[in-house]
Order: C-alpha cells, then sequence, then structure tokens
C-alpha cells in the first residue's frame, strides 16, 4: 500500500512539473510570412517591343529553393545552405515571381498583353524562368543574392530569341529578414529592368519594325 502511495505522489509530482513547464517555460517563436512587392516600372514602353501576347510561365527551382522557408547562408561556403524555421514566404517563391513578373512587365508595356497559362489565351511569346539563386548572406556584408535564368520563346517556330542569366547582389544594412525581403524587391526591380532593355533591342524587332 504505502509503494502504491509513493508512486502516486511521484506521478503526482510529475503532472504538476509537466504543467507548470507547459505554462511558464516560455511561448514558441511565432512565424512569419512574406512576398514580394516589386517597385512599379518608371516609364511604360511605347510601342511595345512585343507585339502580340506573351505568357509568362511559372518559374522553376531546385528543391530548397522552391520550399516557402526562407533560404540563407553564412558564410563564404556557397555549397551550405540553411532554411528559416519561423520565416516563410506566403506562397512558393516561383508562383510568387511568377505573379510578380506579369504584373511589372505588363505595367511596362513588354508587349501588348502579358498573361499567364490560366488565362489561357493564345501566345506570341513564352517567357521562361528558372531561379538560381534566391538567399540572404549572412557575414559581415549582409546581402541577398538574386539570380534568374530568363529565356523568351516564339511560339510559332519555337525558336529561342533572348536566354540571358541575370543576377544581382544586393546589400541590407543589418541582419533583420525583412530588409532582406526590401532588398529582393529592388534586386528583382533591377533584373527585370535589365531584361526589358535585352528584349527591346532584339535584331528580330529591328527585322520585323523594317517590314511594317
Amino acid at each position: 500500500m504505502e509503494k502504491f502511495q509513493k508512486c502516486w505522489q511521484i506521478g503526482g509530482l510529475m503532472f504538476i512539473m509537466l504543467l507548470l513547464s507547459g505554462c511558464f517555460g516560455g511561448q514558441s517563436s511565432p512565424d512569419y510570412f512574406y512576398r514580394f512587392n516589386v517597385p512599379a516600372p518608371e516609364t511604360k514602353l511605347n510601342p511595345s517591343p512585343l507585339q502580340g501576347t506573351l505568357q509568362v510561365t511559372r518559374p522553376w527551382a531546385d528543391a530548397l529553393t522552391s520550399e516557402r522557408h526562407l533560404v540563407y547562408r553564412k558564410d563564404n561556403n556557397i555549397s551550405q545552405l540553411n532554411h528559416h524555421a519561423y520565416h516563410r514566404w506566403i506562397d512558393s517563391p516561383t508562383l510568387l515571381l511568377q505573379q510578380e513578373m506579369t504584373q511589372y512587365l505588363r505595367k511596362a508595356g513588354l508587349a501588348q498583353q502579358v498573361v499567364t497559362p490560366e488565362i489561357r489565351a493564345k501566345a506570341d511569346y513564352a517567357l521562361s524562368c528558372r531561379i538560381a539563386r534566391l538567399e540572404r548572406v549572412l557575414d559581415q556584408s549582409p546581402r541577398v543574392i538574386l539570380e534568374l535564368e530568363l529565356g523568351i520563346t516564339s511560339m510559332k517556330d519555337r525558336r529561342t530569341l533572348l536566354l540571358r542569366n541575370y543576377r544581382e547582389e544586393y546589400p541590407t544594412t543589418n541582419l533583420e529578414v525583412a530588409t532582406s525581403i526590401n532588398a529582393y524587391n529592388e534586386a528583382l526591380a533591377n533584373i527585370l529592368q535589365r531584361f526589358i532593355i535585352d528584349t527591346s533591342q532584339l535584331s528580330f524587332l529591328k527585322l520585323t519594325d523594317s517590314k511594317l
């Protein structure tokens, strides 16, 4: 009987300790969610360099980059990456980039129409994108790295008209994640502006204009 009472007392004490640890052990870290919010283009092209409809396909990336958790590295070892446990994109960055690129290029007037495949419109051109880098660098010179491979294909003859790699390393003033998100937005705007300039200078566009 005494042995049973001792077991009961020990069990009661353990239960109370578990309750206390739950009440006073501290709250778990909250989750933080982020989206891209690229600044609007400063000017709109008129006429549009691409005379027709441009379809912006969803970018593709490696397994880690395409996840919602933000990716970072702490030093110059580019082979070792980590992801934040509580800092996430509101959706897959591939989808978020597709949405931002579509809105930006539409506002810039790169084509007469800029759509996504979900619209099911007949497209004259397709924009493909590969996310090569989307990572925070947390060292003595904190920054973000955004590297995209962008290509334009003619849907009429499946000919590649443009295929180039764009890389931006945008510095941040501190290690705060929110600061990195702002840097990502600026980096993406710079890449898209460079892409628009390159597209406008394509030789096939000049040939097309000369025949009009």
